[in-house]
């Protein structure tokens, strides 16, 4: 299984939310290019970025300093946050980024028919962060804040051209607690050909070796490396 290591970014420094609340911030590094090639000293150059001030205005707030990663030698990135339309997908592209995620732009009006029209699915990663919601699993919206009304399940049978799903489950991110091994499993289960993306909650070695018994081939990791539970050296030896 890949490890990404996770990078969002707020107000041009490394944080993590609270199950996705943007008033519950924590900052880990003041200095994102430095917190990079620590990364990449450790051989893992294939990262996970977010916008979040992009995510929480539908504008790409940290553009500049997006640029200045992807210079950096050997870096690669899929990149979210703030991405809503076909010329924003193209801009990250052209610059270098590796898959583009789309989370809020997803459910705008035959907004997916114009991607599949245009891209490679292999650029795309879709984002799907969802909730239990009285026992249903549903996507949310806007950074996180605005139920679809869509569930989790019916939106990935009704979007098959579409391989690369990156699946959070809100209520745990960025809480170690451990990642939605059920819903994970029951993805897999009903859509066994998807690129299925583990992201939330991941706290441990033994959480990164229970994904990959499900057959999860990537998983996104980001509290559970600032906060020393996961160490780099054991990511770049193990995965």
């Amino acid at each position: 299984m890949k490890v990404l290591p996770a990078i969002d970014l707020k107000d041009g420094n490394c944080v993590r939310l609270f199950k996705g609340n943007f008033l519950q911030v924590t900052k880990y590094n003041d200095d994102p290019i430095n917190q990079v090639k620590t990364f990449l000293d450790h051989d893992l150059n294939y990262l996970h970025i977010v916008d979040l001030d992009g995510a929480e205005s539908g504008n790409q707030l940290n553009i500049n300093l997006i640029k200045e990663i992807l210079k950096i030698p050997s870096i690669k990135i899929q990149l979210g946050g703030g991405i809503r339309n076909i010329d924003s997908i193209s801009r990250m592209i052209d610059l270098g980024v590796s898959r583009v995620i789309l989370g809020t732009s997803i459910f705008t009006d035959n907004f997916l028919n114009k991607v599949k029209a245009n891209f490679d699915p292999n650029q795309i990663v879709l984002a799907l962060d969802f909730k239990n919601i009285e026992d249903e699993l549903m996507i949310f919206t806007h950074g996180w804040k605005e139920n679809s009304k869509v569930n989790l399940f019916d939106f990935i049978s009704d979007n098959s051209f579409f391989k690369n799903i990156l699946a959070t489950d809100i209520s745990l991110d960025g809480v170690l607690m451990g990642p939605s091994f059920n819903a994970y499993k029951k993805i897999l289960d009903l859509y066994p050909s998807i690129n299925l993306i583990a992201s939330g909650g991941i706290r441990s070695k033994k959480d990164l070796n229970a994904l990959s018994k499900l057959n999860i081939k990537e998983a996104v990791v980001g509290k559970a490396i600032y906060e020393q539970e996961i160490s780099l050296t054991d990511l770049s030896n193990d995965y």
